[in-house]
Formats: structure tokens, sequence, C-alpha cells
């Protein structure tokens, strides 16, 4: 019979939802109590009480102001609960208190400095849990020193609990530099000169009267002009060279390199030569880059904002500046322009970094003395050159923010290109060419759905590269 009994109280126990046990019922919900650190909030009971009870008070703290109303401290983070009984000594409420960081503090504080950013903060066992996509990574680290700031103060300067970090930096965080390297270049020479040799001889005696050498002229001239006379005691020979030249040379360029924010890239298109250099053992090879060559670092600041530090150079051998060192023999100058500095600009925007325009104007005159000056006949005693060169070069860079993208979409320069069979080649003389009605059916069967999908996915919307 006695053991009946207890095991239908054991059963009333069980199926029984109004019972209370030691700590307060399991299956009451609604009475969680969500505390700063350091900060106190009132709590107002239903009915007077007559005693309550904190299951850590080193958590949280109660003192009694009314029948009707509590007062509670956050002390250190955690979790405990609160019990209140009533006048009659029975058990009427059981709240759960989560002392916790100063939540609405942090979130006040990151919508004053960091207003344009989706950053959520919670509590987590004594961790403050920060997430949200930002959109750059200052503003992380900014937000992430506001938050530890937070868990700093909550310990009163010694830190137990820590940020968890699970913030994320959104939008391209790949930087695509394009740069456009133009310069014209014009030159302008006209030339005259004059080579004579005059030879008298008389008897025994002989003179001689030489201006530069009709030979070399007569070899080395573009136009000339042969003229001599021959009698017994007399020979004069002369040359006269007249010369004018015009040169124009282009030069663009356009390297694209993309690199990830904070990181640097380099891009070369050109080569090297060697140049020897003395060394311990002798003489060494060192080797000169020479081409189109660019570096640079981009920094996203936010969201379309980015910061570049940028090198750019354009360089080629010039053979006409050779120099002839001894035991090294004959050394290529280079002709270089370069250009570097720092910069902050948007997504897709172009700024002009470096131009230049450069003129210059060289005239020499050579005669002989005195004769040279006399008019039109002097002439012929006289050479003279003129040269004028003038130099337009403009450097301007477009950094945007890319993505990758689907590589079906995208036509390569080596696409399309059809080899020609032997007749074509021998008979018909074609080379290869490239056609671009097949190249581009591919492209417009796709239709604009395909292009919004790579869109969707994440891909790049600006073209890459060039359409040759």
């Amino acid at each position: 019979m006695k053991t009946l009994l207890n095991a239908t109280l054991g059963a009333l126990l069980l199926l029984s939802p109004g019972l209370l046990w030691a700590g307060g019922s399991l299956q009451q919900a609604g009475n969680e109590v969500q505390l700063p650190i350091h900060k106190s909030r009132s709590l107002m009971l239903d009915r007077p009480a007559s005693r309550v009870s904190v299951g850590n008070p080193a958590i949280a703290d109660v003192l009694v102001l009314q029948d009707r109303e509590l007062y509670l401290v956050g002390k250190s983070l955690g979790h405990t609960n609160l019990m209140v009984w009533d006048m009659n000594d029975g058990l009427m409420q059981v709240y759960d208190i989560e002392v916790s960081h100063d939540l609405q503090g942090l979130k006040e504080r990151l919508y004053r400095f960091l207003p344009n950013e989706p950053i959520q903060v919670h509590t987590s066992q004594g961790q403050l849990v920060m997430s949200g996509e930002v959109s750059d990574l200052n503003r992380l680290n900014a937000a992430y020193e506001l938050g530890r700031g937070y868990v700093v103060a909550a310990e009163g300067g010694v830190a137990r609990s820590e940020v968890m970090n699970m913030m994320s930096v959104g939008g391209g965080q790949q930087v695509m530099l394009e740069v456009t390297v133009a310069e014209v270049a014009r030159d302008t020479s006209r030339s005259w000169e004059s080579a004579f040799e005059l030879l008298e001889s008389s008897g025994n005696w002989g003179f001689s009267l030489l201006r530069d050498s009709v030979d070399a002229l007569r070899v080395g001239g573009t136009n000339t002009v042969l003229g001599s006379f021959a009698s017994a005691d007399t020979v004069f020979n002369v040359a006269l060279d007249l010369a004018k030249t015009r040169g124009l040379a282009r030069v663009l360029a356009e390297p694209r390199i993309t690199a990830i924010s904070g990181q640097s890239a380099e891009f070369l298109s050109g080569g090297e030569f060697p140049v020897p250099v003395p060394d311990e053992d002798g003489i060494a090879i060192e080797y000169k880059e020479f081409g189109v060559g660019l570096k640079f670092t981009p920094v996203v600041l936010s969201s379309g904002k980015i910061n570049l530090n940028l090198n750019v150079s354009v360089s080629e051998p010039v053979v006409a500046n050779q120099a002839n060192i001894p035991l090294f023999g004959e050394i290529t100058a280079l002709s270089k322009r370069s250009a570097g500095t720092t910069v902050e600009l948007g997504d897709g925007q172009t700024i002009s970094i470096a131009g230049l325009l450069s003129e210059n104007t060289r005239e020499s005159v050579s005669q002989l003395p005195f004769v040279g000056d006399i008019p039109v006949l002097g002439n012929l005693f006289t050479s003279r050159s003129f040269a004028k060169g003038e130099s337009e070069l403009v450097i301007m860079v477009t950094p945007r923010l890319v993505r990758p993208f689907d590589k079906q979409q995208v036509s390569l320069p080596t696409d399309g290109f059809i080899e020609p069979n032997d007749i074509e080649f021998y008979l018909l003389g074609r080379m290869s060419q490239r056609d671009r009605e097949n190249e581009q059916a591919p492209m417009a069967q796709q239709g604009n759905s395909g292009m919004s999908q790579t869109v969707a996915e994440g891909g790049m919307e600006q073209t890459y590269g060039q359409s040759l």
C-alpha cells in the first residue's frame, strides 16, 4: 500500500504543470531580465513580496524598495536567478537574470560614429558578439575597437571576456586599375653642310685649304651636290648637302591589372637588356627592364572610395644615345617617362596623374672665319643645322571594383582567328584572319539574361581587356 501511494504521488508531481521545484519551474517563460553591467533597474511585482533571494550575489544584487518594487544592480557578467516569495511565504515568481555588456550604449556609439554600417551586437555567456557586413576594413577595425572598450569596461579594466568578431567586409574588394599612357612626339630638322678642298701648287711650293672632308660628306650625305675643278696647278673640289627631315612617334599603352585591397601588384610589358657592371670578380651582367611598367597598391576606404599608391613608367632603348665605355663596349641608353603618386577617387572615376608638354630647339653654325660672313657666297663655307622637337604626354588612371565573372561570356583577343589553307596562302596570299561574326554569335545567343545572371552572382559589370 505504501509503495502504491509513493508511485501515485510521483506521477502527480511529474504530470502537474503548476508545481514548482527548487530554483523555479522550468515551464515558466517570459521571466527573463536583461541587466547591463554596472547599471540598475527597478522591477515591479504583481503583489506584495515578503522576501527575495539571488542565486549568485556576485553577479547581481537586489534590494527591496517597497513591498511591490525591487531594485536590481548588475555586478558581473553572467547568469543567475531571482526568487520572490509572497506574504504567505509561497514562491510566487522566479526570474532569470542575465547581466551583459551595455549593449544599448554600444549600439548608440556605433550609430553615432558608423551610421551607415548595419552592425548587430549580442551577448552570449559573457562574450560580446558583433556581426554584420561593413563596407571596408577600416570601419570593421573601428567597430571592433569600440566593442573592445565595452568589454574592458565591463570588468573594470581586466577583460576576462572577449569580443567574438563575426563581422565581414562586403562589397567588391578587388580593384582593377586601368592606366592609359598617351604620348605624341614630333621632330623637325633642317641641315646645310658644305665641304671643299683647294690645292694650289707652284714649282716646289704647294698650298692647301680644306674645310671638313669632301669624301666623308660624299659618303654620308643624303642630298649631296658635288663639284670639282682641276687645272695644271689648281685642284678644287666642293660638296654641298641639303636635308630636311620630319618624324612622328605615337605611344599608346593601356595596361590593366587587378589586386586585392591592401596588396601590391606589378605589371611589365617589355623586356630586359644586359648591361655589364664591375664586381669583385671582374665584370658581371646586370639586366635593365624597359617597356610599360605599373606598380600599385589599392586600399578600399569605403564603398566606392579607393586609395591608390602607384608608379607608372614607360621606357625604351635609344640606340642613338649609345655610349662607348672602355672595357665595357657600347652601352645603350634608355628614354624613360615615369610618375609616382598617391590619389583617392571613386569606383570608375578617372584622374590624370601626370602630363608633359615639352618643346626644345637646337641650332648650330659652323663656318670659315671671315669668308663665311660674305652674303650668298659665304654659304659655300658654312654648315648649319636646325632641330626642333615637341612631346606631349598624358597618364590617366581609372580604378574599378571588380569581382569574378563567367569566362564563357567574355571574348579573348585570340578568339575567332582562322588559319589559311595551302591554296589561300600560296595562291591568294592570305594570312590568318579573325572571324568576328562567328565570335560574336555565341554572345548574341545568350542575350541579356545571361549577363544579368552574371551580375546577380557577383560578376563584373565592366568590360575587361580590349577588342582588337
